[in-house]
């Protein structure tokens, strides 16, 4: 369910070998040697090797089963073919409360960087809230800014510290992953359909506090801005 109040603030938000020739002499003996022969003695070993085989084959074949845990072939009765789910709240169970950008850090360390930002003379931070579960555990501060730096960058900025997921956050943690100086984290790249600008979306967990970035410009790495912002 939405939250009116909330997708106002939020403006818009929640819209790969050749044989040598034989003297005559040595084939005449080995004609008469031959004639003297059992015709059956060819025969009976000719069987007893084919039987030799088929025994050594049942034998490597019966070690092979014996080393064999089928168990490991079964299904798993317990595991599910479907992903773990994540568990998500909405806007309807926060409250929201106004903050002011030039003392975020006086409200939270980890804020300090939007903080930074607002004071840059080429940045603007136009909204920054912080919102509360009933039990006025802390969910997430909301931030959108702007920064002028080669290219335009319009950014919507989360810092949640809620061990669940806001509702239209729980796809970013599901972007491909990556490092940058040291900062491990998971991007989803993708294309404004109203701009058809291209729109980093980052996700960046450390110290327990989850971080998310909705970066739109018309730089394709401007996810690297927003990195930039957290060392």
């Amino acid at each position: 369910m939405k939250d009116i109040r909330l997708e106002e603030q939020f403006k818009g938000y929640f819209e790969g070998v050749d044989i040598p020739e034989l003297p005559n002499g040595i084939v005449a003996d080995a004609k008469k040697s031959a004639k003297k022969r059992d015709t059956r003695l060819p025969r009976f070993a000719k069987i007893a090797s084919i039987a030799a085989s088929f025994v050594l084959v049942f034998a490597v074949a019966a070690v092979l089963i014996a080393r064999t845990d089928f168990s490991a072939m079964l299904p798993d009765e317990g595991a599910s073919s479907t992903p773990p789910t994540v568990s998500t709240y909405d806007a309807s169970s926060l409250r929201f409360d106004d903050e002011n950008a030039y003392t975020l850090s006086k409200v939270d360390k980890n804020l300090k960087f939007i903080e930074n930002l607002a004071y840059k003379p080429n940045a603007e931070v136009t909204t920054v809230v912080t919102s509360h579960f009933a039990d006025e555990e802390r969910a997430f501060t909301y931030a959108e800014a702007t920064l002028i730096s080669g290219a335009r960058y319009d950014t919507q900025i989360f810092v949640e510290y809620s061990e669940l997921t806001f509702e239209p956050l729980k796809t970013y943690a599901d972007g491909k992953t990556g490092t940058y100086r040291g900062i491990k984290y998971r991007l989803t790249k993708e294309i404004s359909e109203e701009t058809g600008e291209p729109v980093n979306k980052l996700f960046v967990e450390r110290d327990g506090v989850k971080y998310y970035f909705n970066v739109q410009s018309s730089d394709e790495n401007s996810y690297i801005k927003c990195l930039e912002l957290l060392l």
